[in-house]
């Protein structure tokens, strides 16, 4: 073989060599464009996930609140038929009735406000009347005249009250 014809094909080897490590780079690049691609849209998926489960829980919740809010002034008229009846026996067949509903309301996560001799807290109580009372410190809810209601931390219904205020 000539001189010439092993430097042309030891230039064909060189630039085969070159364009291997050319393709080898560029498909190194591509691997990791996918790679960064795969990552962010598996990323971008669990934020769907997470957001559709928000979403779920807060509609769930919504239509519960939505629910009781329609429910409370039969239990209203439940508490107020309660102190009107003399009849135990009507009394107990009431009492019986209003514990299921409010058990039903325990266990979607409703429950009654407890108000009476806290603190007056403008968030959870509306206040409608002052009293005086020194055996109280002041702003002590006195007394209830409607019941209110939270779901889970979420107010429902406030409850109404008198505050003791001594000035």
């Amino acid at each position: 073989m000539k001189d010439k014809d092993k430097k042309h094909i030891d230039e064909k080897s060189e630039n085969k060599a070159e364009e291997t490590k050319l393709e080898n780079v560029e498909a190194k690049s591509k691997e990791s464009e996918y790679l960064e691609l795969a990552q962010r849209i598996k990323a971008e998926f669990e934020n769907y996930k997470r957001r559709n489960a928000e979403i779920a829980t807060t509609s769930y919740n919504n239509g519960i609140a939505v629910t009781v809010e329609k429910l409370l002034p039969a239990i209203d008229s439940f508490n107020q038929a309660k102190s009107n009846i003399t009849d135990d026996a009507v009394l107990s067949g009431i009492d019986l009735i209003y514990n299921q509903m409010m058990k039903a309301l325990n266990e979607l996560n409703v429950h009654k406000i407890d108000c009476l001799g806290k603190v007056f807290d403008p968030n959870l109580h509306n206040a409608v009347l002052v009293g005086k009372d020194e055996a109280y410190p002041d702003d002590t809810v006195l007394e209830e005249y409607q019941s209110g209601f939270m779901l889970g931390d979420k107010v429902i219904r406030h409850s109404t009250v008198k505050v003791n205020r001594l000035n």
